[in-house]
């Protein structure tokens, strides 16, 4: 194996072990609004979810749709997440020859970025009549990322998320069920190395990665806990249009970690509103959604340094979610036997679809998404597309 190689294969190593020790450090680099148990159903409608929510997913985007649910949901949910360029270029490392030069290397690593999620997660809604429901969650979430870009000086990002959630919620109908209350309790254990940027050269020179890019102890996660509201509003004239208006305060007194003194991350949160609208026509076998959300009202998301320092219209579109789909036979308020959805995510076209092969129940539920993202600071700043893949085993 040539010397070249050598210090490839040793610095992907190095990018996967630098997440069991060390130290934080380091400061975020990126402006994507990455929140945890991102729904795939959500993905596919343009990451939509405030003023449609009526699954397992109204835990994180809105909890008062936990009062739409009209059937005890159980479900054990296993999803994975991948960027476009993930597999190609695993695909051609594994082709590098003995005698690749370091411009081989750059030329297939440059301006792409590999990006993996996964998500592995216990769910329960429990509604007791028009009274009030319940729901619960508890998971695992992992999220890496990594990218090399800039071909006059390269420079590598790197970035890793692990996060323990913990999320519980009530919500109930008031006014003849005309609006709809909700909240919830969350608690998030995090190990987070923020979007970092580093030369080439200086992480193979490098005695110890760590120094490149900081790195979190898997034994050691940072503890915060926080309150979710929301609220929605059924404004309908007539029982076929369905339209529904809601808000939401996510992080409410803020997401504050347990860190010590000279600890940076994981980054505190602040609350975040966000206002949505959807319209929810049925007609006998076809269901058909559609919704628009603004989210992070006050620009205030912790994980967006340009727009807390910045105004403008860029930052508005940003937070700009619009989203549809089309059912065939709904199994119940949430699920459909199949379904295709599409919308637009910071103005960059989402789709997936849902499948039940079971038909009248929820025994296996299979879901796919594409979308994408940006990971800069700034509009049309590094979008990201990504394909999402899971798997569902419940009732």
């Amino acid at each position: 194996m040539s010397r070249l190689r050598y210090h490839i294969r040793n610095f992907f190593v190095a990018i996967i072990l630098l997440t069991l020790g060390g130290v934080y450090t380091l400061q975020a680099q990126t402006g994507e609004l990455r929140r945890p148990v991102q729904g795939v159903r959500n993905l596919g409608m343009g990451n939509t979810g405030i003023a449609l929510s009526f699954d397992e997913n109204a835990l994180f985007y809105n909890p008062a749709g936990l009062a739409s649910v009209d059937s005890i949901l159980v479900g054990f949910p296993f999803l994975m997440e991948i960027s476009d360029d993930s597999i190609s270029i695993i695909s051609e490392i594994a082709k590098l020859s003995g005698d690749s030069t370091t411009a081989d290397v750059v030329a297939l690593l440059m301006g792409k970025r590999v990006h993996f999620r996964s998500l592995t997660d216990l769910n329960m809604i429990m509604p007791f009549g028009e009274l009030m429901t319940f729901g619960a969650a508890s998971g695992l979430e992992t999220q890496f990322d990594f990218g090399v870009r800039n071909p006059v000086s390269v420079e590598i990002d790197f970035g890793f998320r692990l996060d323990r959630i913990q999320n519980f919620g009530f919500a109930m109908p008031v006014a003849h069920g005309r609006w709809l209350l909700g909240a919830g309790v969350e608690t998030i254990e995090r190990c987070d190395i923020p979007l970092t940027t580093a030369t080439f050269g200086d992480v193979l020179s490098s005695s110890n990665i760590s120094n490149s890019f900081g790195s979190c102890k898997l034994t050691d996660l940072k503890r915060a806990q926080t309150y979710n509201f929301g609220f929605q509003q059924r404004l309908e004239t007539a029982s076929a249009l369905k339209m529904t208006w809601g808000m939401t305060a996510d992080n409410v007194g803020g997401l504050k970690f347990n860190r010590s003194d000279n600890e940076t991350s994981p980054a505190d949160q602040n609350t975040e509103y966000s206002l949505g609208f959807s319209w929810q026509p049925s007609w006998g076998p076809v269901r058909l959604l559609y919704a628009l959300d603004i989210r992070d009202l006050t620009l205030e998301h912790a994980d967006d340094t340009y727009c807390r320092t910045t105004s403008g219209t860029d930052c508005l579109w940003k937070r700009l979610h619009i989203g549809t789909e089309i059912g065939i036979f709904p199994i119940d308020s949430g699920a459909s036997t199949f379904a295709v959805r599409a919308g637009f995510n910071q103005g960059y076209f989402t789709y997936g679809f849902e499948l039940n092969p079971f038909i009248f129940f929820r025994g296996l539920n299979i879901q796919y998404a594409v979308y994408k993202t940006e990971t800069g600071s700034q509009i049309g700043d590094r979008p990201d597309k990504r394909k999402v893949f899971q798997l569902n085993f419940g009732f």
